[in-house]
């Protein structure tokens, strides 16, 4: 019994010390995570989306966000080739992706029928979101703007990613062959460039882009990623925008933790290639924007009582039945 009362108090000391380390350990993590977020953080210029009558809870309530992958250079402001929607319910813990091909005929407010695109070339975050809204008739509620030039150093920061690919190919000197595959940051830029040898071509790629995205979120939210949280929040400060703040990101975190691939659901749209004056578009009907546009609605609990937009159901000639 003399001994039992000395044992404890080392072990008390011990454990004390432990849980100071850790404590310290989860302290300069937040402030790692907060200093970044906030490095990337572009405040809103609205508080909410014209599409919603209240504000959402993004700790509590299904919400949206439009990533953009920008192809940005310097003196240029890009145009955004990776478009996708997506819808995050927190009572389902699953998310809906769904891609936008870049060359979609669509009515870009002020500026007409055009590539969507080129609705980022026109004006920005701030259009690009607006003709999303239209295109959808659907709230966006946040958006995170990634620059397709940094993908590389942001995958090799997550200790690179696993993918499936569709078919055997090679591109920019990486090779690419048909199952499961771990790429590297210079092959995950690859894999989601090609496009030609695609027999898809643009529809296909936009699949790979989703893989993608699936794959660095699922990789993101894992604990096991914070070892890897230096590198990593030095990438997402320097090549990623996003206008929510860092409570929100961390809120995003925190629901989405660990998430599987099999509660991350890819939408597409069956689209249809034309050509005016010498131009290619893919068009997609109105009954196929209904189409996506309910199961996208169903995933973030809205009412289907509004009608597609009337900037798209007034352009007859850029829709039909």
């Amino acid at each position: 019994m003399s001994n039992s009362k000395p044992i404890r108090k080392k072990m008390y000391r011990i454990l004390t010390i432990i849980g100071a380390i850790f404590l310290v350990i989860i302290i300069y993590y937040a402030y790692v995570l907060y200093t970044t977020a906030h490095r990337a953080y572009e405040p809103p210029k609205q508080t909410k989306s014209d599409k919603r009558t209240q504000m959402v809870d993004f700790s509590e309530d299904p919400i949206s966000l439009l990533l953009l992958g920008v192809d940005q250079r310097l003196g240029d402001i890009g145009r955004a080739d990776t478009i996708i929607y997506l819808a995050l319910n927190p009572k389902q813990k699953n998310i809906y992706l769904t891609n936008i091909p870049r060359d979609t005929l669509v009515y870009i407010p002020k500026h007409g029928q055009d590539k969507i695109n080129h609705s980022y070339a026109f004006g920005g975050v701030d259009l690009a979101k607006h003709t999303v809204e239209h295109f959808l008739d659907l709230p966006v509620d946040g958006y995170v703007k990634i620059n397709m030039q940094g993908l590389e150093s942001m995958v090799d920061a997550l200790g690179g990613i696993q993918v499936h690919v569709p078919f055997n190919f090679s591109y920019h000197g990486s090779s690419f062959y048909k199952g499961n595959m771990h790429l590297n940051g210079k092959q995950a830029l690859a894999f989601v460039q090609m496009r030609k040898e695609d027999p898809e071509g643009d529809i296909g790629r936009n699949k790979r882009q989703q893989e993608v995205i699936r794959a660095i979120i699922h990789k993101g939210t894992q604990f096991r990623s914070l070892t890897k949280l230096d590198d990593m929040m030095e990438q997402v400060g320097t090549q990623i925008r996003t206008d929510l703040s860092p409570w929100k990101l961390f809120t995003l975190q925190q629901n989405y933790k660990n998430i599987s691939d099999q509660n991350m659901t890819s939408l597409s749209f069956h689209t249809v290639p034309v050509t005016r004056h010498g131009v290619f578009y893919w068009m997609i009907k109105k009954r196929e924007v209904e189409r996506v546009r309910t199961i996208l609605a169903r995933q973030l609990e809205l009412s289907m009582s509004s009608t597609i937009s009337s900037d798209i159901s007034h352009k007859k000639s850029l829709i039909t039945k």
